[in-house]
């Protein structure tokens, strides 16, 4: 018993691992996944008023430094442009020109394509299960991240934009 469970957590952690390097996404033409990604995230982020590169970087998927290249690469190719926040000066926001919301929506478009044909693949009972499955992975690291003592803010939480800025000079 204790053999067929290591085999099944061994298994478990190559297919993660298999799809994680994978990332197959289909991207528009002349942007990286990550460019893509990044280009979604500002537009979605937009639409909430928050585009600072702490948020974005959270709902890209992607670190601070990594992100920085995007955005660096993003508008030399004249998809974004950086601003300087309001009563921040280190503060930066993003946005997309144009031609970047237009990437970004063809970036949603392949991307949706591609989702209904996984669905379509796997099959719909097999993704409602997989998701009921999922759920219970997310709500146990959800319940175990909560009851763990000294941890910090969650990751959803957000700083308090008061606290410690220095005014610009």
């Amino acid at each position: 018993m204790e053999d067929s469970f290591a085999e099944l957590m061994r298994e478990l952690y190559l297919l993660m691992e298999r799809m994680r390097r994978s990332r197959v996404a289909p991207t528009p033409e002349g942007v990286t996944p990550l460019e893509a990604r990044t280009m979604i995230a500002v537009d979605e982020m937009g639409r909430h008023g928050e585009t600072r590169p702490g948020r974005i970087a959270e709902f890209a998927h992607t670190t601070p430094s990594a992100l920085s290249q995007a955005f660096k690469s993003l508008e030399e190719k004249g998809l974004i442009e950086r601003h300087r926040s309001e009563g921040d000066c280190r503060g930066v926001t993003v946005t997309l020109t144009p031609e970047g919301e237009r990437f970004a929506a063809e970036g949603r478009r392949l991307h949706s394509e591609h989702m209904k044909e996984v669905m379509a693949y796997v099959g719909e009972e097999d993704v409602r299960h997989l998701v009921r499955i999922l759920r219970k992975i997310v709500d146990f690291h959800d319940n175990a991240a909560s009851a763990a003592p000294g941890d910090a803010a969650p990751a959803d939480a957000t700083p308090n934009p008061e606290g410690g800025e220095a005014p610009c000079a």
